[in-house]
């Protein structure tokens, strides 16, 4: 598969520049006169292709990207214009490159006849699986506005979900650096130029003096046996993460952990509701819906949990009471669950789910953020506390013997 540029003619005599990716110079050439063009020079393109795949590669697609796609996809659908020039239209209008060649490819396979939804499914890592389910869904239906217009809110919810986990703990790990930074630089570069001054007082020093002079001569002399014991220590825990049994540890820790446990949950259990409400509403089959949700979670223990939730919903037990038998849910959310099937009202239950959870995330940010803030500055004060009363007290003794 090359790239290959190409200038053209439509029917009222207009020049036409563009580019497709295909596997011969013929290839090109047929989809240049399905678009009811004429081709006038084709060039396969060699120059510049390295730089440009790997501007592609660091470039991300964002939550907030996927949100406007899909938003200005059901815009164009709802308007009355048909998928491929929907995507021709997206694909000028996307100001992420990476999404940009992405769209361009999906049109060219739609423009070939294959589904969008096929089309989709051949970039997993730009769109979730939540997202290629909804499209088939949509296809099927004849309902793909509305599931690009669910698909976008849903993105909208993620993205700030997000940002406002960031926003939280921005403060505390910068705040952080900066005071390991600190004390590094008083360890590193201050004490050491009262050695000499501790010296020469011929006196034993206190203890937290000859605490924090050890704590210096150490850093300075083993400064590269401490980055390769932490460059150790980082590489082996992403190491073990990165293994089955790793990742279900860690993603289980995650949910359990002191002061972040909760929090964790909570943002779990939106995203879990919300994610199971859309598909639910969309009309997917709850067995479908639930194995979608499984690779969207984005934690290992739910997955394998939900996994058990799966079995006993084909054995014909309710989701509700699966739900419960697991012990991996929040009471709230399997009586809620409950509640739905009963009422045959599910797919709203659930989102009324995640708008609670959601609302909880914002109270359990906002009480994080009023824990740590003032928690960071004590410790930070006590360090700080400790290097200076251990600077001041060999003087206060020399004063003491002088007097």
């Amino acid at each position: 598969m090359a790239t290959y540029s190409y200038t053209a003619k439509d029917l009222s005599g207009n020049t036409i520049k563009g580019s497709f990716d295909a596997a011969s110079r013929d290839e090109v050439v047929t989809l240049i006169r399905e678009k009811k063009y004429i081709p006038i020079s084709i060039e396969e393109e060699r120059s510049y292709k390295l730089n440009k795949n790997l501007e592609l590669i660091r470039q991300k697609v964002k939550l907030r990207d996927l949100a406007l796609f899909c938003r200005q996809f059901a815009t164009t659908l709802r308007s009355g214009i048909t998928v491929v020039d929907s995507l021709d239209i997206l694909k000028k209008q996307s100001t992420n490159k990476k999404l940009k060649e992405v769209v361009e490819k999906i049109h060219e396979d739609v423009q070939k006849g294959n589904a969008l939804s096929y089309a989709f499914s051949k970039e997993p890592k730009i769109f979730p699986p939540l997202l290629i389910n909804m499209v088939e869904t949509g296809e099927v239906s004849g309902t793909l506005d509305d599931v690009m217009d669910k698909m976008a809110t849903h993105f909208e919810k993620e993205y700030k979900i997000t940002q406002k986990v960031k926003s939280a703990l921005t403060y505390p790990i910068v705040i952080s650096v900066v005071a390991i930074g600190v004390v590094v630089m008083l360890l590193t570069f201050v004490i050491p130029t009262f050695v000499d001054m501790f010296a020469s007082f011929n006196a034993e020093l206190p203890l937290p003096t000859r605490m924090l002079l050890a704590m210096s001569n150490s850093l300075q002399s083993f400064w590269f046996v401490y980055i390769a014991v932490i460059t150790l220590i980082i590489y082996g825990l992403k190491k073990y993460a990165s293994t089955p049994d790793g990742r279900l540890r860690v993603d289980q820790f995650k949910l359990k952990m002191p002061v972040f446990g909760d929090l964790n949950t909570k943002i779990a259990m939106s995203r879990f509701s919300s994610n199971l409400s859309v598909m639910l509403n969309s009309g997917v089959d709850i067995i479908q819906a639930v194995e979608v949700v499984q690779r969207v979670v984005g934690n290992e223990f739910l997955k394998t949990r939900l996994e058990d939730v799966k079995d006993a919903i084909r054995k014909g037990y309710g989701l509700g009471m699966s739900m419960e038998q697991n012990g991996a849910f929040p009471p709230l959310v399997y009586q809620m669950v409950d509640v739905g099937e009963n009422s045959g009202t599910l797919d709203y239950v659930l989102d009324k789910v995640s708008e609670f959870y959601e609302s909880e995330v914002d109270t359990a940010i906002n009480q994080l953020t009023t824990i740590i803030e003032p928690l960071i500055i004590v410790i930070l004060g006590f360090v700080v506390g400790f290097i200076v009363i251990s600077m001041l007290l060999p003087i206060f003794d020399l004063y003491a013997v002088m007097s």
